[in-house]
């Protein structure tokens, strides 16, 4: 506790006072900056709420403190003071995009994408907002408009990428996962929209026995896309072989709802059947299973 009270001390007490040209607001702001660098987050609030008292058009004390709030997960919180700084200066696309994720979190996908077009208008390159356009047009029925949105985010991370996946290929070609999936992490950062990525980090995560973090990255996928036929068939397959829970009935119904998400995109996908067949005879729905069968037998017969 003591070195927590000499570190903040020496924060504070190093950085002078005003500046003959600072105004007071820009005092409070810098000082933030500074307590914010050394995690000292609640002392930065202090100085960032102080820069707005200041000068409450302060825009970039609102950005600190939505941002503070936001990994503090006081999502509300967070929302209000980036919604303030919007009020103060529209012409922020980081922030509209930051502001569509929290109205995503409190599932206002209205709301959401207003501000992830907004980002796009504001900033035609800002690939993680054309991303986030893609599955709320999917959503609309609307895949023309999405896919325009999609090939425009993966262009424009591609070459950003390119070095970060010929290391992975290289780390993985050499049996070093640990250095690929690292290396694979940092290209998805790049280009979001290189989904052939996360399932090259699901597979990794799957052989590692990690199955929790093999599932998430395939759920990423299928939020990105809701018409990703794969990743509902290897979700699918997760939940009903794989450790993931205790609670078999839970595991059973989630992969039961993403097989038959694949099967709302492709009712002739004959892995999706026959996985779901299989969940419904080890459950006893006999019947279901039984129709299931029979319509793989119909597909093999080239009746449809």
């Amino acid at each position: 506790m003591n070195s927590k009270i000499c570190l903040i001390g020496i924060i504070l007490f190093s950085i002078h006072p005003f500046a003959a040209t600072e105004t007071e607001d820009e005092f409070f702001f810098r000082r933030g900056m500074e307590l914010y660098r050394n995690k000292q987050f609640q002392f930065a609030i202090e100085d960032f709420e102080k820069a707005l008292k200041a000068n409450p058009n302060n825009y970039r004390a609102a950005n600190m403190l939505g941002k503070i709030y936001r990994k503090k997960k006081q999502m509300k919180t967070a929302l209000d003071y980036y919604l303030l700084s919007l009020s103060i200066n529209p012409s922020q696309a980081d922030i509209h995009y930051a502001v569509g994720t929290l109205y995503d979190y409190f599932y206002s996908s209205t709301n959401s994408v207003k501000h992830y077009s907004k980002a796009v208008e504001l900033n035609p390159t800002h690939r993680y907002a054309l991303l986030k356009l893609v599955r709320y047009y999917l959503l609309q029925k609307d895949p023309l408009t999405a896919n325009r949105f999609f090939e425009k985010s993966y262009n424009l991370g591609k070459e950003k990428a390119t070095k970060f996946l010929t290391e992975a290929e290289r780390a993985y070609a050499e049996g070093n996962e640990l250095k690929a999936l690292e290396r694979y992490r940092k290209a998805v950062k790049e280009n979001p929209a290189h989904l052939d990525v996360y399932f090259k980090i699901s597979e990794i995560y799957l052989r590692m026995k990690d199955y929790q973090k093999s599932v998430r990255w395939l759920e990423k996928v299928t939020y990105i896309r809701p018409d990703c036929e794969l990743a509902f068939v290897r979700l699918g397959n997760l939940y009903y072989t794989a450790p993931l829970s205790k609670n078999k009935k839970f595991l059973f119904d989630m992969a039961i709802l993403n097989l038959n998400n694949a099967l709302s995109l492709n009712p002739h996908n004959k892995d999706a059947l026959l996985l779901l067949a299989d969940i419904y005879y080890k459950s006893g729905k006999l019947a279901e299973a039984e129709k299931l069968y029979k319509k793989i037998e119909e597909i093999d017969n080239g009746h449809n």
